[in-house]
Parts: structure tokens; C-alpha cells; sequence
């Protein structure tokens, strides 16, 4: 049986790649905010032979946080919800043809890639808000969920323009009014 090729013009079959890439996206962009975001490598250890005086023998090691999904933080809530958009945007492009849902995606991948940038730099910034907010006791580093969330929002944005560029500004089916000369 030979294989045939996608039916429809050149738009239609970049439209079609732009939407399976925006589901990936978006996929990556959910999945990514409820993995672990944060890794802890190196618990924060006491100096041997230190004198703490009299209290020495209540002196206790330091507890190591655990590692951190996106969800217990609000970057990860928003992470989740621009993934969310990004696969009803997604669908809507392939169900309605229309640019305003590509430019939609574009919006949620947008927002989901800042919150990613941002949140790869507090992690190592222990002045940071989110260091603080999460409490952080020993060395963090970002691990797979918010590396899948900055893939996908990467992704979503290079998909969602290019759905902006194959969709046209009104459907097939309309036409253009050219006012009448008198």
C-alpha cells in the first residue's frame, strides 16, 4: 500500500505540524509542572572538631530539604494553567482555523517560559523569593519537570508562530467586500 501525502495546501499542512506541536507542548508543559522541580544535591554539613562551648552536644545535623514540584510553588500553578491553554488553543486552531487561537498559545507559552527563566534563576539565588519561599536547606538545582516546562515553552512558542503564520486572517469561506464605485 503506498503511502499519500497529507491532503490540503501548504498552510493546512504546516497548521496541522504547528497544532501536534503545541499538544507536545503543552503536554510538557503540564507533565513538567507536576514533576520535581527542584533537586537537592549537597546536604549542608557541620565542621568537624568545631567548639560550640556548652551546647555542644545539642548540636544536631542540618535536615536536607526534599526535592520540589512545580505545583508548591505559584510558578508551577501558572506553568500549569499556560499548559492547559496551550492545549485548548491548540485543538481550537485545528478545530477553527482561526490565527486569534495560535496567538493564544503563543500567550501561554509566553508566560510559561518567563516563570521558567525566572524560576531556574531564584532556584540558585539564595536571595531570591522563591529560595526563601521554599525554604531550601542545602545546594538546589533544577531538575526534570522544570526543564521540561522551559522545553516546552520553547516549543510552544516556535509552534504557536508558526500556526500564526500558516492561518489566514479570515476563513476560506468569506469574502471581501470591495466598496462599489459610484
Amino acid at each position: 500500500m503506498p503511502l499519500t501525502p497529507v491532503q490540503g495546501d501548504f498552510f493546512d499542512r504546516v497548521r496541522a505540524a504547528a497544532v501536534a506541536l503545541m499538544l507536545a507542548a503543552g503536554a510538557a508543559l503540564i507533565i513538567g509542572s507536576v514533576i520535581d522541580w527542584v533537586t537537592i544535591t549537597e546536604a549542608p554539613a557541620l565542621v568537624e572538631d568545631f567548639d560550640f562551648g556548652e551546647s555542644n552536644d545539642l548540636v544536631e545535623e542540618p535536615e536536607v530539604s526534599q526535592p520540589f514540584t512545580g505545583l508548591e510553588t505559584t510558578y508551577g500553578t501558572y506553568s500549569l494553567a499556560s499548559g492547559i491553554v496551550l492545549v485548548l488553543a491548540a485543538l481550537m486552531l485545528f478545530v477553527r482555523r482561526r490565527g486569534k487561537w495560535a496567538w493564544l498559545g503563543f500567550a501561554g507559552s509566553m508566560v510559561s517560559g518567563g516563570l521558567a527563566i525566572a524560576a531556574y534563576r531564584g532556584i540558585a539565588d539564595t536571595a531570591s523569593p522563591l529560595y526563601e519561599a521554599l525554604d531550601i536547606v542545602g545546594r538546589a538545582e533544577p531538575a526534570l519537570g522544570l526543564t521540561l516546562v522551559a522545553a516546552g515553552a520553547i516549543v510552544g512558542l516556535v509552534s504557536s508562530a508558526a500556526g500564526i503564520a500558516a492561518t489566514p486572517n479570515r476563513s476560506p469561506n468569506e469574502t471581501r467586500s470591495v466598496p462599489s464605485e459610484r
